[in-house]
């Protein structure tokens, strides 16, 4: 192996396993497009794999992940030709089929400043501090955009409130 592909294939395939699927929800739901989702997971993997990233601990991977795939969609998204891309609901839901599906494609359709913080505490656990360090944001700005998310979502369900 170069110097570069330093991780065997077993803990590339354990990797890959434990965070491809939440890596794909964060590229669907920045990018609404699956065929886009898709080349940024791959490239996400590819740059583990080249970068040869050493994580502190588990927490640190999985920000890393969340992190790095941001990034590569913000960069996806800087592109002129990717701006007037369609939602494809259709396979949204082929792939989201579990009972929270509508809430999820509810989140899917928030203003992305409210999206990323509510996907990110409900769906992945993260505490709003943690979330307002991995966005860069300050952590109060965070609280007030979970607390309009939060406001939106339950308009949305008709009083229902999130818990």
């Amino acid at each position: 192996m170069s110097n570069g592909l330093q991780r065997t294939s077993k803990i590339i395939t354990e990797l890959y396993n434990e965070y491809v699927d939440m890596v794909y929800r964060i590229c669907f739901m920045l990018l609404r497009n699956p065929t886009d989702a898709e080349d940024v997971v791959q490239a996400v993997f590819v740059k583990v794999i080249e970068k040869d990233v050493q994580f502190k601990n588990k927490e640190h991977e999985k920000a890393w992940f969340i992190v790095t795939t941001q990034n590569h969609c913000k960069n996806q998204l800087k592109h002129w030709w990717k701006k007037n891309i369609a939602f494809d609901m259709n396979y949204h839901d082929a792939y989201y089929s579990d009972e929270h599906s509508e809430i999820l494609e509810i989140v899917l359709k928030l203003p992305d400043k409210y999206k990323m913080p509510i996907y990110l505490h409900y769906y992945e656990g993260y505490s709003t501090d943690e979330i307002a360090n991995l966005l860069k944001i300050n952590a109060s700005t965070l609280r007030s955009r979970l607390k309009k998310g939060r406001e939106i979502l339950k308009n949305i369900l008709g009083g229902e409130l999130l818990e």
